[in-house]
């Protein structure tokens, strides 16, 4: 059985912008790169945090596949839409970028819409799209990956989990944030499965063979499945056009892989949006409805064993605050996987609470 340890959410931060400065990113860099995992981790998504990333992250970027120190730029900007070069940067490092000048556009125009490319992995989506609630705008974010998902009625993967992320502002019910694959499961959450020695379900993937498997590492190693059948097919190719072939970067079999190709980028793209609801009614008065809607909601008969109806964003939104209490639940040989990486580079372990 596993064996979990507790890690505050300080000390990981800490311990994690020391891992990325010894491995060459300057300490702005470090840091936008460090919250990204940590607040992944933080949020029970550990697929999207610290336990799985850390260890590729630092070998691309000693291996020369992140550019630990990219300038990132506009390439143009007309009105609300602007597009943007990562510079084959952490996708963090460009993602924020990407996201704050989608918020900037907005504030101007009322909406605001960047395409980024030439960049990387990225972390969890809604860490993007939060930031326009702050402004009492709605974000929108969605980025490409590996293939790792079949067409359709075909035999071999073509895209990826290709995420796709909305954030609602609200009252005082808070926000509503969709942030999801548009497979079954993140792959992270298989791989993740993997390094914690753990079963996945029936129906997250498919081994090489496309036959279905609970074994994590075969389901790494195989293809995952998508959401609802040709219906996550159709998301997962939305999200494709917006990230890869409206932003000019690489798209299906073209993006590098995260845990391989160490010699180059990854060529990922990322669309961000950002709208600001004043432009439609008064903030005040949407984030009402939405507190009402929340309330509506909330308030059906629950099917049989089920606790309580919750609407998305809230799991996350409760471990945080669980784990900001209680301490952050790191697998041990994940811990000791990350102290190793650690190690290498000069830099003290990683201490449990």
């Amino acid at each position: 059985m596993p064996t979990y340890v507790r890690v505050s959410e300080a000390d990981l931060f800490a311990f994690t912008c020391r891992v990325f400065e010894a491995a060459g990113m300057p300490p702005e860099n470090a840091a936008l790169v460090a919250e990204n995992l940590t607040q992944g981790e933080l949020h029970g998504l550990g697929s999207h945090g610290v336990s799985r990333l850390l260890p590729a992250y630092v070998q691309r970027t000693r291996a020369g596949a992140f550019n630990p120190t990219p300038h990132v730029k506009v390439l143009q900007c007309q009105g609300s839409t602007a597009v943007v070069d990562g510079d084959n940067g952490p996708g963090a490092v460009v993602g924020t970028y990407a996201m704050d000048l989608a918020i900037a556009l907005a504030r101007e125009h009322r909406s605001g819409w960047v395409a980024a490319r030439n960049s990387n992995h990225f972390g969890a989506a809604f860490l993007y799209t939060r930031k326009a609630l702050r402004e009492g705008m709605i974000g929108f974010a969605t980025t490409a990956a590996v293939p790792q998902v079949a067409p359709f009625g075909g035999n071999a993967a073509a895209l990826g989990t290709n995420p796709l992320c909305i954030a609602v502002p609200g009252g005082e019910r808070g926000p509503i944030i969709l942030d999801m694959a548009t497979t079954v499961v993140a792959r992270g959450k298989v791989q993740l499965a993997a390094l914690e020695g753990k079963p996945i379900p029936l129906g997250w993937a498919v081994d090489a063979q496309g036959r279905p498997t609970t074994d994590p590492v075969a389901g790494s190693k195989g293809r995952m499945l998508p959401l609802g059948g040709y219906k996550g097919y159709g998301l997962a190719l939305m999200v494709e056009v917006f990230s890869s072939l409206l932003t000019g970067a690489a798209f299906g079999g073209g993006i590098g892989g995260l845990f391989a190709d160490f010699d180059r980028g990854q060529r990922v793209g990322h669309f961000f949006g950002a709208l600001d609801v004043s432009a439609f009614m008064p903030l005040d008065a949407f984030r009402q409805r939405v507190d009402e809607l929340i309330a509506y909601v909330k308030g059906m008969p629950l099917a049989e064993d089920t606790e309580e109806i919750l609407v998305p964003g809230e799991p996350e939104a409760r471990k945080a605050a669980e784990y900001r209490a209680a301490g952050i639940p790191i697998e041990g040989d994940v811990l000791a996987s990350i102290n190793g990486v650690a190690a290498e580079l000069g830099v003290a372990p990683l201490r449990a609470m």
